[in-house]
């Protein structure tokens, strides 16, 4: 047991690692993005200022708390579409629709799964997407790890598996589709 928890605690950690980098490298020296991966490693006021009362002056949202405020871009922050219907409908998962208040910073096939990373989620879009895939027929929960500042859940659906892994002090999410 001990070993399939590190296991998962690992692959949790490739996913973050994976979307941070698939940020860094679209939109490479937009602000909070630019320091890329090794923003991950470092917790603590980044960007933003916390106020005495512990509240944030960053860009505020469901992402960040008072020491690490969400990450966002500036003026327009969607970088990559939302994946179509047509898309999602290989996975088992048409009629997914992005989260309110959340920016995609990509979307790609990569080694025969589907990857999906957006930025300004936290918990409220982790529950959203969680919500929506637990209504489609034949869902079934597989895996469902909680951690300090995230969660990953697993589901398996008539047209394939799903893994939405969150990290709740950033607001990132990470959407990881296969047959």
């Amino acid at each position: 047991m001990k070993r399939a928890t590190g296991t998962i605690v690992l692959l949790c950690a490739a996913m973050m690692i994976f979307a941070a980098g698939c940020s860094s490298v679209q939109s490479g020296s937009r602000d909070g993005i630019s320091e890329g991966i090794s923003g991950l490693f470092r917790r603590g006021g980044d960007s933003g200022s916390s106020g005495s009362d512990g509240s944030s002056s960053g860009s505020g949202g469901s992402g960040g708390t008072s020491t690490a405020p969400e990450r966002n871009y500036s003026g327009s922050s969607q970088t990559v579409p939302w994946p179509s219907d047509t898309e999602w409908g290989r996975y088992g998962l048409s009629g997914l629709r992005q989260p309110p208040g959340t920016d995609v910073t990509a979307a790609a096939l990569y080694q025969g799964a589907y990857h999906v990373g957006l930025i300004n989620g936290g918990k409220p879009a982790f529950e959203n997407l969680v919500a929506q895939i637990e209504n489609m027929p034949g869902a079934e929960l597989t895996t469902d790890v909680n951690a300090s500042d995230g969660r990953m859940v697993g589901y398996s659906l008539s047209g394939g598996n799903v893994q939405i892994t969150a990290d709740f002090v950033d607001g990132d999410i990470t959407i990881t589709a296969s047959k």
